[in-house]
């Protein structure tokens, strides 16, 4: 006999009143209370309570000490119950518990939205499709209200499946499917489901004639705008808030401020800054003539992001709060600190964003614009030398459904390649490009892989890579009257990888003498430099003028300019890494540190100058678990013979890594040959040397590509050129 038999044998043994209890409680699926039970079952208070302590002596119903309620004892005896109730049993005891739920609401269990939901699903159970389809609305918009979206979004698409099922649907749901729809389409976006959104909103416009309701089609077309940008979308995105301006009636009015508003927001993140601008002060101005607070709030939140006004930024997010715009709020916690990153509070820009989060959190927007605060949250971490918890921010957000996913990978990838982790971070950053809406989004991602190819001494790769991305944004200006200063930092950032790439091919050049590289590396070099001059000599309050990295990138590019010209200045160096540190950041401070000793050393000034230097910088790149650089350090460290007297010890976490030249997995003869290689010796050159035949450095030569997996010669050089190996 098995445990069902012997389960189902204790329940047939029950009296009837006492097996149409147990049924009640096991068909409610939780805790019922004495009241709901009365309700239900329909006995006197007498018969009620022999019924009870019949099911409870026989062990099949239990209590709580200082509840009222009672629940079967375990899941399995629920199953047997369920499995021995007919259709029609289950479906009238849904139907008398749905019943009873609607006209006692106290007796319901939980929150208003768990009530509503509980009610919803019994008169689903119950087959009735005419109390299912408003219940199931009810229930969908006490979600909305409790900020549980993705339950919201469930109801909603449960409606819709009941739509089609009863008579005068709209009059019983008290609204019309246009609107069912686009509830639904708003629920999934706050999920993180913006395909499945663009579905539902693309029904929607289907079943409106845009010139008879002009209104609620211009809202469709933003909000299916919002959603194509999401899912990857830029140029669908703009289209359809074009669309959506273009059909609203001229005049002014909330719905115009609120189009415009939202309009000059995806602007902005495709980098048309001025007709973002333009926009959005035509979206204040008329949210400001209607009364509209929250369009006003957005508005004010887009100039304030694209003028760095911080004072507006508060502002806005003062209105939002003020009305309750959830979204709102969390974006402009996300601007602001945005703005203050780029006035180089970076540990204020830390805290405010930590505190949207926590805000995005409370109003159900964790997966959708609580991502995007995550994930600047994460490179903030990263920036201030946090790496292990800015890793542990970028997991959590990216466990779950994320609108931000293109820029947690991006930044992913940017924590893996400073840890060494080459190859995840090509796939994070190739991810990241691949998943961001528009050609300005993918910049970032960009970036991080010119800086990869630098650390993997592919240089040939890495110029490519800059000039495209600045191509782009040259484009992008001057498709839209901006010049490409107007870009900043990111201008910034592409030309100082790309002096960094050009100095770093230039040596290569060098210890190869091969005059003509080093010759063009400098060309290009120069017009970098001058590329980079501009921007930051470009006056108004733009990005390029204003960001405090600024001073920064300038010295650190004139000192990596330095290097091409032969001679690495060290006090240019110095000069980079101090202004690094004050804005508190290590990494880049300790990269412009090895740069200056290894300028210092070159300069054959004193070790008693070098080694503080070194060893500061050591201590850096330990602490973040920075392996590339750390071994760069080190190698620096081996070749100068610096005595590096201080214990340099890792963080409990980060595994001892092996030298870098350990790790390549080459024989004593075969480091031998590629160091021959790297100074752009023939195998007839290298056998001469080596008093082996040509035929052997040649099959040496070929065991060397293949473990260090490059395609020819010149890429073994620059991993030979990388480790030092050409300085011997």
């Amino acid at each position: 006999m098995t445990l069902h038999d012997l389960l189902r044998g204790r329940v047939d043994a029950l009296s009837e009143p006492a097996g149409k209890v147990l049924a009640v409680v096991a068909v409610a699926g939780r805790q019922v209370s004495h009241g709901l039970l009365a309700a239900v079952v329909g006995l006197d208070h007498r018969a009620l309570v022999a019924a009870l302590r019949a099911t409870v002596a026989s062990q099949l119903l239990v209590t709580a000490p200082g509840e009222d309620g009672y629940e079967v004892r375990h899941a399995l005896l629920r199953e047997v119950i369920d499995a021995d109730l007919l259709p029609g049993e289950r479906v009238q005891l849904h139907a008398d518990l749905a019943q009873a739920l609607t006209d006692r609401p106290e007796l319901a269990d939980g929150s208003p939205a768990m009530a509503a939901a509980e009610r919803a699903a019994h008169w689903d159970a119950a087959d009735d499709p005419t109390r299912a389809l408003p219940a199931r609305v009810q229930a969908g918009l006490a979600a909305d209200r409790a900020h549980a979206f993705p339950e919201a979004q469930r109801h909603y698409e449960r409606a819709l499946e009941l739509w089609g099922q009863v008579l005068q649907p709209a009059s019983l749901a008290g609204l019309d499917r246009v609107e069912l729809l686009t509830r639904a389409a708003e629920a999934a976006g706050f999920a993180a489901q913006a395909q499945r959104a663009l579905v539902l909103l693309t029904e929607a416009l289907g079943q409106l004639d845009p010139e008879v309701d002009q209104v609620r089609a211009a809202l469709l077309h933003m909000r299916l705008g919002d959603q194509s940008w999401v899912a990857g979308n830029e140029p669908a995105c703009l289209a359809a808030l074009a669309d959506a301006v273009r059909l609203l009636p001229s005049g002014p009015s909330a719905e115009r401020a609120r189009v415009l508003a939202d309009y000059a927001q995806w602007l902005m993140m495709a980098g048309r800054y001025r007709d973002a601008i333009a926009r959005a002060s035509e979206a204040l101005a008329v949210a400001r003539t209607v009364g509209a607070r929250a369009e006003e709030g957005h508005a004010l939140d887009i100039l304030g992001s694209c003028t760095y006004d911080a004072q507006q930024l508060v502002e806005a997010r003062q209105i939002l709060e003020e009305v309750g715009n959830g979204e709102g709020i969390a974006r402009a916690y996300l601007n602001l600190s945005a703005v203050l990153s780029f006035d180089g509070w970076e540990r204020e820009a830390l805290d405010n964003n930590q505190r949207g989060l926590a805000a995005a959190r409370e109003l159900g927007m964790e997966q959708a614009m609580g991502s995007y605060l995550a994930a600047d949250m994460a490179l903030n971490l990263y920036y201030l030398g946090d790496w292990q918890e800015s890793e542990r921010v970028i997991a959590e957000a990216l466990e779950r459904e994320a609108t931000a996913a293109p820029r947690l990978h991006e930044f992913r990838g940017l924590l893996e390649m400073g840890r060494g982790n080459y190859q995840a971070a090509r796939q994070h950053l190739a991810l990241a490009m691949r998943l961001s809406p528009g050609s300005y989004e993918r910049i970032g991602p960009l970036s991080g892989l010119v800086e990869l190819a630098i650390w993997e001494g592919h240089y040939h790769v890495a110029p490519a890579a800059v000039d495209e991305g600045l191509d782009v944004l040259a484009q992008l200006g001057a498709e839209h009257d901006q010049p490409i200063q107007q870009f900043g930092l990111l201008v910034l950032e592409l030309c100082a990888l790309g002096l960094r790439a050009q100095a770093d091919q230039a040596e290569l050049a060098q210890a190869q003498r091969a005059a003509a590289d080093v010759k063009e590396a400098r060309r290009r070099a120069s017009q970098l430099l001058d590329t980079l001059k501009t921007a930051i000599g470009q006056q108004g309050r733009t990005a390029a003028t204003t960001h405090a990295w600024m001073p920064s990138y300038g010295v650190q590019a004139q000192a990596e300019y330095s290097r091409l010209e032969g001679q690495s200045d060290p006090q240019l160096w110095q000069q980079a890494a101090e202004s690094w540190e004050r804005l508190q950041l290590p990494y880049q401070a300790a990269y412009a540190h090895f740069r200056e000793g290894e300028a210092l050393l070159a300069a054959k000034a004193p070790r008693t100058w070098v080694e503080p230097v070194i060893r500061a910088a050591l201590h850096t790149t330990i602490a973040l678990g920075a392996l590339p650089l750390q071994r760069e350090l080190e190698l620096l460290a081996k070749r100068g013979r610096l005595s590096l007297t201080e214990q340099v010890t890792a963080p409990a976490n980060p595994e001892p890594s092996p030298s870098a030249i350990a790790s390549l997995g080459l024989t004593r003869r075969e480091i031998e040959v590629l160091v021959l290689v790297a100074q752009g010796r023939t195998n007839r050159q290298i056998g001469k040397e080596l008093f082996i035949t040509e035929k052997t450095a040649s099959l040496h030569v070929s065991h060397i590509l293949a473990k260090l997996g490059v395609a020819g010669r010149g890429e073994a050089a620059a991993v030979a050129h990388r480790l030092g190996l050409d300085q011997q």
